[in-house]
């Protein structure tokens, strides 16, 4: 009989150690009993270094949750922990389980800025909509002696300059956000160039002239097949925010032209 018990210790133990999932007991304190070798893995610890040690994280039997796994010199690693009541030596513990979810967080994560960027997409081609709107008779005084005007290249070459280079800086800002999650106001900036372009009274050709002129020189410049496609890609979403920022700047020019005044009698 005990020969069996034996046996089946032995099966628990292997099963545990190759379990795929960080293993853990924790006693009714918050101290570490048991660490198995993916959750010493996961914290990229010895087990000496761990048994004996404070867990950490709170614990509610039963619960699932997800924490971080923060380890030194090393990217943070998600996980999803469950919990349960045990017994060990007699005593009253958690034994929890601890599934790297780092991959799947990825990518849910993708997806929402996947889904992020078509609503932004849909939000601006209604704005590029708007704006051929603004451009098409009938019109206002106003807006009809904006839209008049001679193009930006030719009536004002070196303004046109200027705001292709900001607009080429503006896109490496874009790549750069992309590429190291860092955070650049580049809508605000568009939204500045914006009101450049229609202090200049440009329309819809001069921010495709813009575009055009600042995609056709990064890409040039590029020697890699994928940083062109990101210039593409990026370029293309900002074209259509600066064309919805300069809807908004006619709009609001336009309805402030035709608002009545306050007169008095």
């Amino acid at each position: 009989m005990e020969e069996k018990i034996n046996d089946i210790d032995t099966q628990s133990k292997i099963i545990i150690d190759k379990n795929a999932d960080g293993i853990i007991v924790v006693d009714k304190n918050g101290i570490l009993l048991f660490v198995n070798p993916a959750a010493r893995l996961l914290f990229g610890r010895k087990a000496e270094e761990m048994i004996g040690g404070l867990f950490g994280f709170p614990l509610v039997a039963g619960d699932t949750t997800e924490v971080d796994i923060f380890r030194e010199k090393e990217s943070t690693i998600a996980t999803e922990m469950r919990s349960v009541n045990i017994l060990w030596g007699g005593e009253g513990a958690y034994l929890i389980s601890l599934r790297d979810v780092t991959g799947r967080k990825k990518a849910e994560e993708a997806i929402a800025e996947a889904r992020a960027n078509e609503e932004r997409i849909e939000r601006l081609e209604r704005e590029l909509r708007s704006l051929a709107g603004l451009s098409s008779p009938p019109q206002t005084g106003v807006t009809a002696r904006m839209y008049g005007m001679v193009n930006l290249l030719e009536g004002f070459p070196d303004t046109f300059r200027n705001l292709v280079d900001s607009y080429e800086k503006l896109m490496d800002l874009a790549l750069e956000q992309q590429a190291y999650k860092v955070k650049h106001d580049i809508s605000g900036r568009l939204g500045s160039m914006a009101e450049t372009l229609g202090f200049y009274k440009a329309g819809p050709r001069d921010v495709v002239d813009i575009h055009a002129t600042a995609l056709k020189e990064k890409t040039r410049k590029t020697a890699t097949v994928e940083k062109k496609k990101a210039y593409t890609g990026e370029g293309w979403i900002m074209v259509l925010e600066l064309m919805g920022h300069l809807a908004s700047f006619y709009r609001n020019r336009a309805q402030g032209a035709s608002a009545p005044t306050n007169q008095k009698t």
